[in-house]
């Protein structure tokens, strides 16, 4: 336990320094003592996504050259900030690592996603430079968050191998403190008002760690991205554009399924009438780290976005061909979509993919599965809200001020935007992929930004430090639930005995947590990848895919180096073209 919390601890320094660092050299923020501390962390993971993939490029992301990374940016934070400031961030950094121990501590992995491909890329990653075609093995390989080349960097030999489960605690817990920390020293009530929403969900739903996978971290992002605009709408600058920008490219590298948040960037363009308004280092932060990304994804799939085939380049030869292989783009977009909308719950009878999709067959099938256990997840949620809500709606009348200041920018039409937005979003979300997971975030904030309106005149006339609090109790009861309900998890599963127990379990979901023995398959005496029997990797050998490729000759993997790089295809055309 104390291994977790003193690693917790580094790992807050260690983003924080290379969040300052970042914010300082790329997005041009002066930072001062009364900043918010917390979301030099999110920045920090921002900066330490792209680091990885571009090294990753040329190199894997060992032991070696990770705690190099580390001890340059603490070398850099101790010799960059005076003393107030580093104590400040050594004060936040224990109560970040005390809110990550309880999130980890005696929890297990996001499952069966963690085991089948969130850790086994991260040990690719940690072991090779980037594998061409490398989705031809597993076609989620294709697909993978940016949020895993943080974790792979966090493997060092400080950290260990369960540096890797740290991350996406950290983004959640400074997220968290990060609302907390505007709720009570912000003096917008708008604003106030939709953080306490979101702290809600975060304290109510999104409150355990085995529910985190490489979902929530993405849907945080784009929380972090709304709340951040509505506090910049107002004091807009060059500096605070590049926040939002490089957070709006950020947004689609996690997931491509939340594309439709990136557009708060140019609504803020748009608003603003000014279309040149960048500062040009952030600027080519996000054109290189756009290029890095989508080429990436090439190499590794032969598509820019798989499984969407019309972004796939059909001469690139380790782009699969295969109509019938689960490796192929177009035949993972069919099989994905249809189990997005309940394809598995039909009947004795089944459909195929094509009949299920066509004709909104799947809608009543969806509707009476997955959105009543969706609605049912929620349920505490939206009564939770309504209850703020009708709280902030029945305040006294002396509690209230006589005047509202006049906007000169309309804060209300940009959160009629922004509803709109998301309500897109939901319908997109509804048409293509409706499983929770995937969309959660165009719907939270579709409901807290929509009573966030209703609400908004009434919020607007009340005095601010009644408001503030009323919302402390609120505050105390979210967090007692969070911090209780960890705490019964912790207290049921901490005596369980496994290796390295009580990190969640990363080598396998077997009783002692100990590393599987894969089957190497080898191609002219050299091993190319491993197979998993019991249809997961974890964090063991890699690569590493649980899809056996060896009972079908049709579906041989072959393999060639090429300019020092390995790639992995089915030979289908000459590949000495």
């Amino acid at each position: 336990m104390i291994e977790i919390i003193f690693l917790s601890f580094l790992t807050s320094v260690y983003f924080i320094s290379a969040g300052i660092f970042f914010s300082n050299k790329i997005l041009d923020i002066k930072i001062k003592n009364e900043e918010n501390i917390f979301k030099f962390s999110i920045y920090g993971c921002i900066f330490l996504s792209f680091l990885g993939l571009f090294l990753n490029y040329f190199t894997n992301l060992g032991k070696n050259i990770n705690v190099l990374i580390l001890v340059i940016f603490l070398t850099y934070l101790i010799i960059s900030q005076n003393k107030f400031l580093l104590k400040k961030i050594f004060i936040s950094s224990v109560i970040i690592a005390l809110g990550c121990s309880i999130l980890i501590i005696a929890d297990t992995t996001y499952r069966p996603d963690a085991g089948l491909y969130h850790l086994p890329y991260i040990n690719i990653i940690n072991n090779e430079k980037i594998i061409i075609g490398i989705s031809n093995i597993h076609f989620r390989f294709g697909h993978t968050s940016i949020m895993q080349y943080v974790s792979a960097l966090n493997n060092n030999w400080i950290f260990s191998d369960h540096g890797i489960l740290l991350p996406s605690a950290i983004i959640y817990i400074c997220f968290l403190l990060y609302l907390l920390h505007e709720i009570y020293f912000s003096d917008n009530k708008i604003l106030i008002f939709f953080n306490l929403l979101l702290v809600t969900f975060l304290c109510l739903k999104l409150n355990r760690y085995s529910d985190f996978g490489n979902d929530a971290p993405a849907h945080i992002f784009y929380f972090f991205l709304t709340s951040l605009s509505l506090k910049y709408f107002t004091r807009i600058d060059l500096s605070k554009m590049g926040e939002i920008s490089v957070l709006c490219s950020y947004l689609i590298f996690n997931k491509i399924t939340l594309f439709l948040g990136s557009l708060i960037s140019i609504i803020l363009l748009i608003i603003k009438k000014k279309l040149y308004f960048f500062k040009i280092k952030p600027f080519i932060f996000i054109f290189l780290f756009t290029f890095l990304f989508f080429s990436k994804n090439l190499l590794v799939s032969g598509c820019a976005i798989f499984p969407i085939k019309e972004t796939c380049v059909s001469s690139l030869f380790w782009y699969d061909f295969g109509s019938n292989r689960g490796t192929n783009a177009e035949k993972t977009m069919i099989e994905n979509e249809a189990w997005t909308k309940g394809w598995n719950d039909q009947g004795k009878k089944r459909l195929n993919y094509e009949q299920y999709l066509s004709n909104y067959n799947w809608v009543k099938i969806w509707f009476n599965g997955h959105a009543k256990k969706t609605l049912i997840k929620l349920t505490p949620f939206f009564l939770f809200i309504i209850f703020i809500t009708l709280f902030i709606f029945f305040t006294k009348k002396k509690d209230f001020i006589n005047k509202i200041k006049k906007e000169k920018l309309s804060e209300r039409k940009f959160i009629i935007l922004l509803l709109i937005l998301n309500f897109f979003g939901i319908l997109i979300w509804f048409l293509k992929f409706p499983v929770f997971r995937y969309g959660y975030s165009y719907i939270i904030l579709f409901i807290t930004l929509l009573l966030t309106l209703i609400s908004y005149q009434k919020i607007k006339l009340m005095e601010i430090s009644v408001m503030k609090k009323r919302i402390n109790y609120i505050v105390i009861f979210l967090i007692f639930i969070l911090i209780t309900k960890n705490l019964i998890r912790i207290s049921k599963n901490y005596d369980e005995n496994y290796n390295f127990a009580p990190w969640p379990k990363i080598y396998s979901e077997n009783r002692n947590n100990m590393e599987e023995q894969n089957l190497p398959i080898k191609i002219k005496d050299e091993v190319i990848y491993y197979y998993s029997k019991n249809g997961t990797c974890y964090y063991n050998n890699a690569p590493c895919t649980h899809i056996n490729f060896i009972k079908n000759s049709n579906d041989e993997i072959n393999f060639k180096k090429k300019y020092g790089y390995k790639v992995l295809f089915f030979n289908k055309i000459d590949t000495n073209k």
